[in-house]
């Protein structure tokens, strides 16, 4: 390889350090995995699908990565300044999904890019089950976790994990310092340690969401970042939802 080979290869690691948005839409070499698709199952994300770029915004403002006069999606879709204010301030970003919307997919490549470029990041990432959460991490192998799919199926001059001693079952390991954890319902684990980020897929299901989403609070409040992802179903999550 020559040294314009070389200094390409290093602009394109800076463009996906830089933007999670070159990373996940633009590079096309973030590719995922879909289940129901059997004739073309791995594939780049939808380059010109503004819904999932509003949705990446809006987790990147909750995060604090953007200021809100940067969430260029959002602002271009005629979001309310109040509201995208109010994600920046408070951390926490809630949002109810169809089948179908990626919603899970998306926040797991938010997640993937805050590890891989964000040295020292504990995130958290909860389902009701660990064998859920797991299948969103890491569960075995390289190609069943749908974070680890992404990771290892990137160029080698972009991946910032080598399988399999990056990983345990439920754990990615970065050479950055971050760690994702796949971790069961329930509020010991996100009150034992001090997250970055805590994710709660699917969390109208989760019979402990609430004890789980108090036991955070802490953690957001210290400039941490709460997302939560649920189909429609009344309880904890919906009214939380609905306050929100």
């Amino acid at each position: 390889m020559n040294r314009f080979d070389r200094a390409e290869l290093a602009l394109e690691v800076e463009r996906c350090k830089r933007s999670a948005h070159f990373l996940i839409f633009d590079s096309r070499r973030l590719l995922t995995k879909d289940e129901h698709d059997p004739d073309n199952p791995v594939k780049p994300l939808p380059i010109d699908d503004l819904y999932l770029r509003c949705v990446l915004d809006a987790l990147l403002v909750s995060g604090k990565i953007i200021k809100p006069t940067e969430a260029k999606y959002l602002l271009r879709e005629g979001y309310d300044m109040a509201w995208i204010e109010a994600l920046y301030y408070s951390g926490l970003f809630m949002i109810e999904k169809s089948r179908q919307l990626i919603v899970t997919w998306i926040v797991c490549t938010y997640l993937l890019w805050r590890c891989k470029y964000r040295p020292h990041q504990l995130i958290l990432i909860q389902s009701k089950r660990e064998d859920d959460a797991a299948n969103l991490v890491f569960a075995k192998e390289a190609t069943v976790g749908r974070m680890s799919f992404m990771e290892s199926n990137l160029p080698k001059h972009l991946r910032t994990i080598e399988f399999p001693k990056g990983a345990t079952y439920g754990h990615l390991y970065f050479s950055t310092g971050s760690h994702a954890w796949a971790i069961p319902e329930g509020s010991d684990i996100i009150r034992s340690n001090t997250a970055s980020v805590i994710f709660s897929d699917e969390s109208g299901f989760q019979p402990e969401f609430g004890n789980s989403f108090t036991a955070a609070l802490p953690a957001v409040k210290g400039g941490g970042q709460y997302i939560g992802v649920s189909s429609a179903e009344p309880g904890e999550w919906q009214m939380l939802l609905e306050a929100a």
